[in-house]
């Protein structure tokens, strides 16, 4: 499909090649049945689901990772991303009563519901659990029973839909900014692809760079689309409530932990929560009575899953990019997401006790706080790596698409 290819960057949705849609809609119409069939109560429609599974991961599959040309790299991995969702969503959903001691149920008003009886209202529980990734829902004053405190009382709760859309607006073009900046940056160089080590072959300086820079983007990746639907949205009619922020300030954190518990993106969470406790079911291991070692243990196997999802998601672009090996098991991803539980470890066991023992109480918070950074930075060059070495920062990406800084430094105004 030809686009505009000004849109790579910031919308690479509206560059989906046009004979990938038909199998996201085929495999999201039998997600959809398969969801459907939960709200009969039944255990025995887990046959059926099980029957319909693959059906429905071959087609999210074929979305992902079928031979679809794109135009930019950001576009394939994109659909990889959304591809691999989906294919963790079947599995958690054809093995819903294996998983959980309860279905999905909506809460409205503070009252958890009993699962929808009519077929208009189980087609609207499948619609709306369907396309929900963290627990809201498309209707006012509900939200599902798995989402988090986060979700359920988010901030934009308290405000009007005019102000919430405003806060859009303003939220975007700031954004918009830091995009451009950001991308400036990364643009500064020619990066060579074949090389496996882009960002930790350069000098220390440049590697922190870098790193912040590709941190930053990976959240703005997510927050500036999310912004400018949510206003659009509320805008339209819907509820601020049913749109809680993506993030929960994230460079803000107050340590390792905090970041990545609270303060990412919760969007993976529910799956992979949902798949480790069947893994832990399958595997027969009773969890720890500390409630730390178990919170650890889960954690562990939460970036162990992380890494291996990651893999398949970059192999989507190791596949199609001549200027490398075609390798699968990156190292530079391995090593990103295997040494976050040891740095969480080290949190643990090092940094607070030695905080907490040492340091007045007022000085603490900021002792973890620094440590999250500083870990983050250091274990950050190597997803950097292994980003850069896919092609994302390559020639044919498009970052801000229309540049203003660029357009002032070098006339350079499209991108």
């Amino acid at each position: 499909m030809s686009s505009n290819p000004q849109f790579h960057g910031l919308f690479p949705g509206f560059s989906v090649p046009m004979e990938a849609l038909p199998s996201i809609l085929a495999g999201s119409s039998i997600l959809f049945i398969s969801i459907f069939s939960i709200t009969t109560g039944n255990p025995a429609w887990t046959v059926f689901r099980i029957a319909i599974a693959p059906i429905a991961i071959y087609f999210f599959w074929d979305y992902g990772y079928g031979q679809h040309l794109t135009e930019a790299n950001q576009v394939a991995i994109g659909m990889a991303f959304i591809a691999l969702y989906f294919i963790m969503r079947v599995m958690e959903t054809t093995f819903d009563e294996f998983l959980d001691h309860k279905p999905p149920l909506w809460v409205c008003n503070g009252k958890e519901l009993p699962l929808p009886k009519t077929v208009a209202a189980r087609a609207l529980y499948s619609f709306d659990l369907l396309t929900s990734l963290r627990g809201n829902s498309w209707f006012e004053n509900t939200h599902w029973n798995w989402a988090s405190k986060e979700v359920v009382n988010p901030p934009s709760s308290t405000l009007s839909r005019s102000r919430y859309a405003k806060q859009a607006l303003i939220s975007c073009v700031l954004q918009y900014i830091v995009i451009d900046i950001l991308d400036t940056i990364n643009r500064s160089r020619t990066w060579d692809l074949a090389n496996p080590h882009p960002i930790t072959s350069l000098p220390v300086s440049e590697q922190i760079i870098f790193s912040i820079s590709l941190c930053a983007l990976t959240a703005l990746g997510i927050t500036f689309p999310y912004a400018i639907m949510s206003g659009l949205a509320v805008a339209l009619g819907s509820p601020p409530a049913n749109w809680p922020p993506m993030f929960d300030s994230p460079f803000s954190a107050t340590s390792l932990a905090n970041f990545w518990g609270k303060r990412w993106h919760l969007i993976f969470r529910r799956v992979f929560s949902r798949l480790t406790t069947g893994i832990l079911r399958i595997l027969s291991i009773s969890p720890p009575t500390s409630p730390y070692k178990r919170k650890f243990n889960r954690a562990v196997l939460a970036f162990v899953l992380s890494a291996c999802v990651h893999i398949v998601l970059m192999y989507r672009l190791h596949r199609e990019n001549p200027q490398y090996p075609n390798i699968f098991f990156d190292p530079s991803i391995l090593k990103f997401f295997l040494s976050q539980p040891l740095g969480l470890a080290i949190e643990a066991f090092l940094i607070i006790p030695f905080s907490r023992t040492l340091l007045p109480e007022k000085s603490r918070t900021m002792v973890t706080r620094v440590w999250a950074w500083i870990f983050m930075v250091w274990s950050g060059r190597f997803w950097s790596d292994a980003w850069v070495h896919g092609g994302l920062w390559g020639e044919r990406e498009r970052g801000a698409g229309f540049s203003v800084v660029r357009g002032v430094l070098h006339g350079q105004w499209a991108t």
